[in-house]
C-alpha cells in the first residue's frame, strides 16, 4: 500500500505525518528519503525557514506556541532534537535566555546554530531600573521586517550548507519571499500612517515594540517591566513612574503581550483612567487559518491592533 509523507503546520509547529505500510515498502522500493530535519526556536522563524527553503524542508519548533521565550525551560526531549537537527535556527540576542545553555551545548556537539540576530542591525536595549542597559540589544529586531530581509540571504547559505538543499533554489526563494516582506513593510507603514502624529506613543508589558517604533515614526513612552526581558520584574516606584508618563503624554492605549500577565497593565490603565488595555500577538504564531499564522500576518495584524487602538 502506497503512502504520501505531508506536513501538518499545527499553530507555529510544523509535524513531519509519518507513514508506512504492511508489507515494507517504506525501507527501500523506491521511497524518497525524509527531508532534512530543520529546529527553530520560535515559530515565527519556523515560518520563515520554511518560505526561504521553498518547503524544501522538516522545520519543527521548539518554544510552543503561546509560552515565553524569555522564560521556556527545555527537556531532555528538546535537547535530543537539537542534537539530531541538521540546523538550529534561533532568534539569539538572548531572546531565549533560558534555553541559551541547551543551545550552546549542541552547538558544542556539533549541531551548526544560525543565530539571526547575528546578522541585523540592531538597536541598544532599553534600560532597566538602575539606568544601565542590562542586554546589550534588542532582540525584538522582527518587527522591522526590513531588517529581517536583510537576514535572508545569509540564513539562505546556512540552509543551503547544512542540508544540501541546492543554493540557487534557495536563492529564488529568498528572492521572492523578500518581494513579499517588502509589500508587507509598505502595508504596515500605511495602517500606521492613519495614526495622528500626536497619537503615536506607545506602552508595552516590555521593550517589545522598540524596532517597530524606529521603523515607523513612533515613540516609546515606557514599559511595565523595565527592559527587553519579560523575567524581570515591575516595581511600584517605576509603576507609579510610568503612570504619570502615561497620564501626561496623553496614552489612549497600552498593550500587553499575549501570554504575559495583565494585572499590573490593568492597574496602571485603573490608575490613569480613559486608557485601553490591547492584546497584541507579538512573538507566537495563531493556530492555521487564522490572521496570525505566518509571520506578515503577524506583523500586519500587530499595526492593525496598534492603530485601532491609538486611533
Amino acid at each position: 500500500m502506497a503512502c504520501t509523507a505531508g506536513w501538518l503546520i499545527t499553530g507555529a509547529l510544523l509535524l513531519t505525518a509519518a507513514c508506512g505500510d504492511d508489507d515494507g515498502a517504506g525501507s527501500g522500493g523506491g521511497g524518497s528519503a525524509a527531508p532534512p530535519a530543520v529546529v527553530a526556536t520560535l515559530g515565527l522563524w519556523a515560518d520563515v525557514v520554511d518560505r526561504v527553503a521553498c518547503d524544501g524542508l522538516e522545520v519543527t519548533t521548539l518554544v510552543p506556541a503561546g509560552a515565553d521565550p524569555h522564560g521556556f525551560e527545555p527537556s531532555l526531549a528538546d535537547r535530543a532534537r537539537l542534537g539530531e537537527a541538521a540546523l538550529v535556527v534561533a532568534n539569539g540576542l538572548m531572546l531565549e535566555e533560558s534555553l541559551a545553555d541547551t543551545i550552546e551545548a549542541a552547538e558544542d556537539d556539533g549541531t551548526p546554530v544560525f543565530r539571526i540576530g547575528e546578522h541585523v542591525d540592531t538597536i541598544g536595549a532599553a534600560p532597566g531600573e538602575d539606568g544601565h542597559e542590562h542586554d546589550g540589544a534588542d532582540p525584538h529586531f522582527w518587527f522591522d521586517p526590513t531588517r529581517v530581509s536583510a537576514a535572508l540571504p545569509a540564513l539562505g547559505e546556512a540552509l543551503a550548507t547544512a542540508t544540501g538543499l541546492d543554493e540557487a533554489a534557495i536563492e529564488g526563494c529568498v528572492a521572492r519571499y523578500q518581494d513579499e516582506l517588502a509589500a508587507a513593510d509598505a502595508e504596515v507603514a500605511a495602517i500606521l500612517g492613519e495614526v495622528p502624529e500626536p497619537q503615536r506613543k506607545l506602552v508595552t508589558t516590555h521593550a517589545s515594540l522598540t524596532y517597530l517604533a524606529d521603523r515607523y515614526g513612533f515613540e516609546v513612552i515606557g514599559t511595565v517591566i523595565p527592559g527587553t526581558s519579560t523575567l524581570a520584574e515591575a516595581g511600584p516606584a517605576s509603576l507609579e513612574a510610568l503612570a504619570r508618563a502615561v497620564e501626561a503624554a496623553g496614552v489612549g492605549a497600552v498593550f500587553v503581550e499575549e501570554g504575559q500577565a495583565v494585572d499590573d497593565v490593568r492597574a496602571l490603565a485603573e490608575r490613569v483612567g480613559d486608557v485601553e488595555v490591547v492584546t497584541l500577538a507579538t512573538d507566537t504564531l495563531g493556530e492555521p487559518g487564522t490572521a496570525t499564522d505566518s509571520y506578515i500576518g503577524l506583523l500586519v495584524t500587530a499595526a492593525r491592533l496598534i492603530a485601532n487602538g491609538l486611533t
